[in-house]
């Protein structure tokens, strides 16, 4: 199977990297803007670019011979019905990419969708090559994922930036708290995320909340980010949601 990577960033990197450790030989790497590289006689083409950049690839790919998908979470899979492209799919591994990472792309659940059975069935196959957890989703599904994987990484990742500078602020270290991160994390794969929350919202310790509260007033931005999660954690273990 012959597969062009249309992309220079993460996805890019790794999903090249990963079908070559798969042991294909014929991978190869596309420039998205100049499209230098492209194999028009490919099997697959897999356009992994930012979101707002995938139409505009698509308006300049040539005529291919093979199967056209991108790689994004939330894109849906219309975004070629007016391209004229006429075997196309979604291509997309659910996982958080850096070049500087490497990563075991067995443990990467993808998730698959095309224009026929057929298309769906190539890019399982592909998919298969890498990783072992291979699913079938639609665009609404996809969507979905998405904003989970949104809110479960990008936006944990984001409060753990915001503990690692408050913490800098008040002369600690935020390596401390890796292994409370790996507790969390390790809890997860034996209880359901409700049954393991802990902390004093779902205690109902509202006097420890407020007490929280009032040391943030002069960090405004994440006394309201506080106030919003402790909130929400109280109202679903407490019924009131």
């Amino acid at each position: 199977m012959k597969v062009n990577i249309i992309g220079s960033g993460n996805v890019a990197f790794h999903l090249l990297k990963a079908f070559r450790d798969a042991g294909l030989e014929d991978v190869y790497s596309v420039e998205p803007h100049s499209l230098q590289g492209l194999h028009t006689d490919s099997d697959v083409s897999l356009i992994a670019v930012s979101d707002a950049t995938i139409p505009e690839v698509i308006a300049h790919l040539p005529e291919m011979k093979g199967i056209v998908a991108h790689t994004s979470g939330s894109t849906p899979l219309s975004v070629f019905e007016e391209s004229g492209i006429r075997n196309f799919g979604v291509f997309y591994p659910m996982q958080t990419f850096s070049k500087s990472k490497p990563l075991d792309y067995k443990k990467i659940p993808f998730y698959v969708e095309g224009s026929d059975k057929e298309a769906a069935q190539t890019l399982f196959i592909l998919a298969s090559l890498i990783s072992p957890i291979v699913r079938y989703a639609d665009s609404l599904q996809r969507r979905a994922l998405h904003i989970a994987a949104v809110l479960s990484c990008n936006f944990v990742n984001h409060l753990w930036t915001l503990s690692s500078l408050f913490l800098k602020e008040n002369g600690l270290d935020f390596a401390d708290f890796l292994p409370l991160i790996e507790e969390t994390l390790d809890k997860v794969k034996t209880l359901s995320p409700k049954e393991s929350q802990t902390g004093p919202a779902v205690r109902g310790d509202m006097n420890i909340v407020h007490s929280h509260l009032d040391l943030l007033n002069d960090k405004p931005h994440i006394k309201e980010i506080y106030r919003l999660l402790s909130e929400s954690i109280y109202n679903i273990h407490h019924n009131h949601e």
